[in-house]
């Protein structure tokens, strides 16, 4: 029941009102951080972190994000690129915050 009362309350926010679908996933992701560390331990897997290197990297969770934006969009690499400096839902879902968006992976 909170999950639904969580989704009424992301639609009070106009832009999310434009995409109910990312809402509910937003709201998903938001609720339930072990999908994030699940997905945490494939992407960090063999990885170790030296403290060295890019400083400005994406979070796990942003590259879940995208990952799911491209994929429910069905778009390329590139126009999610696009998407992410473009489409002011599509920074807010991946969690952007100013920051720069993820580089596209071939």
């Amino acid at each position: 029941m909170n999950l639904l009362n969580d989704l009424k309350l992301q639609f009070e926010k106009g832009l999310w009102a434009l995409s109910p679908e990312l809402a509910l996933i937003d709201t998903i992701l938001n609720e339930h951080s072990e999908i994030i560390e699940m997905v945490s331990k494939d992407v960090t897997k063999g990885k170790e972190s030296g403290g060295l290197g890019r400083q400005d990297k994406p979070t796990v969770e942003q590259i879940l994000r995208a990952a799911i934006y491209k994929e429910m969009k069905n778009l390329s690499y590139r126009e999610r690129e696009y998407a992410q400096y473009d489409s002011r839902i599509c920074a807010v879902f991946i969690k952007l915050d100013n920051r720069k968006p993820p580089a596209p992976t071939p």
